[in-house]
């Protein structure tokens, strides 16, 4: 079944009702809980993270493990339970928030601290608090060439997400 999905930037948008993403803690700050993720680019690297409900609320959002090598994510219990996932096999999708400042569009940060972590298959996310002071909330984005993201999982690893995967969520423009 489809959604009329009326936003700010794209206007109104049919959308699958099976891809719009849960939060039911919602993004810190804010009271909206459906967002869907949408792609003007099936191969770029950057999304919208847009409200359901808040026509003028959208988040530009990308994979950190794209841009951060080494970037790695710890689930609590409580996270795991609030996310629907199976500790055995939780497939992730994590998402960072950017930013852009006034001053230079050159001088775009994205929030490490505040991931938000989605369960694909359940359609689930959380925006979690990292509190081990590893990562910051105005990391630079283009401080060096991004890597390659390792698709390869390491024994211990949580699997490993691909941008396609990311994009199999979103809606296109």
């Amino acid at each position: 079944m489809n959604v009329k999905v009326m936003t700010s930037h794209f206007g109104a948008l049919e959308i699958d009702d099976d891809r719009i993403i849960e939060m039911p803690d919602g993004m810190i700050g804010f009271m909206e809980r459906r967002f869907i993720l949408l792609s003007s680019d099936n191969n770029g690297c950057f999304f919208w993270f847009q409200s359901v409900d808040n026509p003028a609320l959208a988040f530009v959002v990308t994979d950190p493990t794209a841009f951060v090598p080494g970037y790695e994510v710890t689930l609590t219990p409580d996270e795991y339970e609030k996310l629907k996932l199976d500790p055995e096999s939780a497939e992730i999708i994590l998402l960072a928030v950017t930013n852009i400042h006034h001053d230079s569009t050159s001088n775009i940060t994205i929030n490490l601290q505040g991931p938000v972590v989605v369960n694909p298959i359940k359609m689930v996310a959380k925006q979690i608090v990292l509190e081990n002071g590893k990562y910051g909330i105005r990391h630079p984005l283009f401080t060096a060439p991004a890597p390659e993201p390792s698709l390869m999982k390491k024994e211990g690893e949580r699997p490993v997400v691909s941008p396609q995967k990311i994009t199999a969520l979103c809606s296109n423009l």
